[in-house]
């Protein structure tokens, strides 16, 4: 699929004949049957990096092979970010019901929920996973948040995003682990577009 060069900033409002994302992605284009860049980038992806049946198992036991091989000798096969949420949770369960022996990391970055603490307390406790709850200092988590939302940064989760990354590397660094399982859900969160996570728009707040 090709984009359409002539396209500009004034085109009437569209929305994919497959998904919802429409125009308000100022790179988003169409083909001829109205079928975003996005459902297309979904089908490669999908194609390349999402094996289901006898494929799926095949590689997913060669993958915890390797995890299990590179923990030889140590504490913990690998680290894992736990949110609370249902990727991570489910990770978690994954890791478990393989026989890895996880470090679960969490960084309260001030928007825990009592549920999400509820859920990770009961993750571990259940599935015998070692826990490291890393807390970030609220001012200064606070300070940063106000930041991004005056400056009009597209992508508002920049912060804690990076509190995140750190407290992985931070303990996979320290207990000398090589992988981080990392929970994503290929067919819900495929399309984020560049512009709205790479690009800012600035104008002075007053």
């Amino acid at each position: 699929m090709k984009q359409d060069k002539n396209i500009n900033l004034q085109r009437v409002y569209q929305i994919c004949t497959r998904c919802v994302m429409d125009t308000t992605d100022p790179d988003i284009y169409f083909d001829n049957k109205g079928i975003c860049n996005h459902c297309h980038s979904f089908e490669i992806n999908q194609k390349n990096h999402w094996f289901r049946g006898v494929e799926g198992e095949r590689k997913t036991n060669q993958l915890v092979d390797e995890i299990k091989k590179e923990g030889i000798g140590k504490e913990y096969d690998c680290i894992i970010g736990l949110s609370g949420g249902v990727d991570s949770a489910y990770l978690a369960y994954w890791g478990w019901k393989h026989g890895l022996r996880m470090l679960a990391v969490h960084v309260d970055a001030g928007w825990n929920t009592e549920m999400a603490v509820k859920n990770i307390e009961n993750i571990c406790k259940k599935l015998k996973i070692d826990l490291i709850t890393e807390v970030i200092d609220w001012d200064d988590m606070r300070a940063l948040q106000k930041a991004f939302f005056k400056s009009k940064v597209v992508n508002q989760d920049i912060p804690q995003d990076h509190a995140f990354f750190a407290a992985l590397y931070k303990y996979s660094t320290k207990n000398k682990i090589k992988y981080v399982l990392n929970g994503y859900n290929i067919s819900s969160e495929s399309a984020l577009p560049l512009a709205w996570r790479e690009t800012m728009q600035w104008t002075p707040f007053t």
